[in-house]
């Protein structure tokens, strides 16, 4: 009786757990909580020096019916000096199309940084294979790759 009263009360308190996720506790909408996964970033920097910081996000996991044509991405970026003679590259390859976004644009609720002395662009590529190594880059200053495998 002692181990059937020990194995119900374990099972409640795990089939109490289960309805939760790591998202549960927050107020996300199902869309912030799919670009979580797709949101990555990397330091920018200047020999052995960090000068900034790129988020970006993979529109095309996250919009899979809106972008699918390019590689689409929204892009967070601070650079300290400032932006000048900026590149963004897909495996090497220069981008077909970069928009400067305001602040207050349609992807920036999917951001949970929203701040003022960055700039956020929307950059397209080229379709690629499915592993994409993306840089941001001036003249002085370089990410490391941003990598994303393709589902498929």
């Amino acid at each position: 009786m002692k181990n059937f009263l020990l194995i119900t009360l374990i099972l409640a308190l795990f089939t109490g757990c289960s309805s939760s996720n790591a998202f549960s506790r927050f107020k996300l909408t199902q869309r912030q909580a799919e670009s979580e996964n797709s949101i990555l970033s990397a330091k920018i920097y200047s020999s052995d020096t960090t000068v900034g910081l790129v988020s970006t996000l993979y529109l095309n996991q996250v919009f899979p019916d809106i972008y699918k044509k390019d590689e689409s991405f929204y892009v967070s970026l601070y650079i300290k000096d400032g932006v000048k003679d900026l590149h963004f590259l897909l495996n090497g390859e220069e981008a077909i199309k970069v928009k400067e976004l305001q602040k207050a644009n349609e992807f920036s609720s999917l951001l949970s940084s929203k701040e003022n002395w960055k700039r956020y662009y929307l950059v397209e590529f080229s379709k690629q294979g499915k592993k994409l190594s993306f840089v941001a880059k001036t003249k002085h200053y370089k990410s490391d790759a941003l990598i994303y495998e393709k589902e498929n």
